[in-house]
């Protein structure tokens, strides 16, 4: 008996060595470089105009009187009007809007020095606040909002001012400016040492659109069936997100785990893969994508033994399966 049994175990473990496995595509992990366009880290705040409503900041090298200090937009800035004027000290009324702060910074020292009133000025103009002038953030930020242009504001600057990201922002972000008919699209990347490459100056009338991570979905032979957030800057592999769903039931096929992917033709195709060589590391972990579906099948014959209706011996193994006659 114990022969006859041995034989069965050694029938069944050859045959299934004998079946070939397709393990699809070569796929490990998703990039998450950093970039973004090299013209799009050389943006100028000069393309800001100044415009009525603005509250303007006001430097003048040695006259006070032509010098303005301001926290915010309040007391102490320098309003524009509705026609797009000013009234400073010396010179009366002057019209500054549809100037940019550099323009308006060298037509104020050109008047100071044609009325006589010094020699060699030295004026700066910036915009202190701006209830026109604002980059609008949308997305998955803590607090979606337009956010006030004050001076040179980057990426991050405006990123931060809406409180951060939500745990579902995907760090793939565009940028939608006025008049550019292609969006700028920045991967912030995950080291902060390649932060500057991609903290992209900002001017207003930008859109930032921080788009929301896709889900990933483990069904099958798991603990937790679920749905999980994907992070494309800290990518989830098939051992990370079977960890999640609290490991494998005892029931799973290894063998025949597969991914069921939709491609970009909206094409689904199935990645077949052994799970025991990936959990092993003779097989590459694959990175999981947006909308992927992680199934672990059931065996048949393990479901059936911890169902208590399975064969209680080896031949009686054998003989389920076709190998031996009863």
């Amino acid at each position: 008996m114990r022969t006859i049994a041995a034989a069965g175990l050694a029938l069944i473990c050859g045959g299934a060595a004998a079946m070939g496995q397709y393990t699809g595509p070569s796929i490990t992990t998703i990039s998450s470089q950093p970039s973004a366009p090299a013209s799009a880290l050389h943006i100028a705040q000069g393309k800001t105009t100044i415009l009525p409503g603005d509250t303007l900041a006001l430097a003048t090298y040695g006259v006070p009187e032509l010098t303005t200090t301001t926290l915010g937009g309040e007391s102490g800035g320098l309003r524009v009007n509705n026609d797009g004027t000013v009234i400073l000290p010396y010179l009366g009324t002057v019209k500054l809007a549809g100037m940019t702060p550099a323009q308006a910074s060298k037509y104020l020292e050109s008047r100071l020095k044609a009325d006589g009133i010094l020699v060699d000025p030295q004026v700066t103009v910036s915009i202190a606040s701006s209830a026109s002038q604002s980059i609008t953030v949308v997305g998955e930020v803590t607090r979606p909002a337009p956010v006030p242009v004050f001076g040179q504001l980057r990426l991050l600057d405006v990123i931060s001012a809406c409180g951060g990201f939500t745990q579902f922002a995907s760090h793939t972000i565009t940028v939608h400016r006025r008049g550019d008919p292609q969006p700028i699209t920045v991967t912030l990347g995950v080291d902060p040492k390649t932060s500057d490459e991609t903290n992209i100056p900002l001017v207003a009338g930008d859109t930032v659109v921080v788009p929301r991570v896709g889900n990933a979905y483990v069904v099958g032979e798991v603990m937790k069936p679920q749905a999980l957030p994907l992070s494309d800057n800290a990518p989830i592999t098939v051992v990370g997100a079977i960890s999640i769903s609290g490991g494998l039931q005892y029931g799973a096929a290894l063998s025949k785990a597969m991914i069921i992917r939709t491609t970009a033709d909206r094409k689904r195709v199935e990645i077949l893969f052994d799970l025991k060589k990936v959990m092993k590391g003779k097989e590459k972990d694959i990175a999981l994508r947006s909308n992927d579906i992680l199934y672990i099948p059931t065996n048949g014959f393990k479901a059936a033994i911890a169902s208590g209706t399975g064969p209680q011996t080896a031949v009686e193994a054998a003989v389920g399966l076709g190998y031996l006659l009863p």
